[in-house]
């Protein structure tokens, strides 16, 4: 774990869980729902980016002379968002699971609502039947399936981004 191309992308990667964290706990101590009221503009989806670019800038710079070659942009970039992505979904799974389990129930109730507010529109799209099965996967929703499409979600936007921060920094 000494290797730069481990470690650097590791620190940005705490850095970015602790900043999500940070982030999550002021939204749910000023009495709103972190995962209703982020959900519009995710804070995560801007940290993701950020964290990205700091971790390419920061080996290039200070540990490769000046130089980063797109398989090192690719291979800091999967790890750092796959451990940010991991620990941000390890959070909200420890915090809805241990420290408010309430917050798992305003998070269903504000998407049933958002299916309800659409009922027209997404039945006219697919069905009613299958906006039926939504409903009902909603009110069976655990905070294992939350953080676990956090998780996900977090995935490919790292993945994409690696990408193109990746060809960006190169050389």
């Amino acid at each position: 774990m000494r290797h730069p191309l481990i470690r650097t992308p590791l620190r940005y990667a705490i850095i970015g869980i602790f900043l999500y964290g940070t982030l999550f706990l002021l939204l749910y101590f000023m009495d709103n729902n972190p995962l209703v009221v982020g959900r519009p503009w995710d804070f995560g989806f801007l940290l993701i980016p950020l964290m990205l670019f700091f971790a390419m800038k920061d080996f290039k710079t200070n540990y490769n002379e000046g130089e980063l070659r797109f398989w090192q942009g690719m291979s800091i970039g999967f790890v750092t968002y796959f451990v940010l992505a991991f620990g941000v979904a390890l959070f909200i799974y420890i915090f809805m699971t241990f420290a408010d389990p309430g917050i798992l129930e305003g998070y269903i109730q504000d998407r049933i609502q958002l299916l309800e507010t659409r009922k027209e529109q997404f039945i006219k799209l697919l069905g009613e039947e299958l906006y039926d099965e939504q409903i009902i996967k909603m009110n069976h929703t655990t905070a294992f399936i939350v953080a676990l499409d956090e998780f996900w979600k977090k995935l490919v936007i790292g993945l994409f981004l690696t990408i193109l921060i990746a060809a960006v920094l190169r050389k």
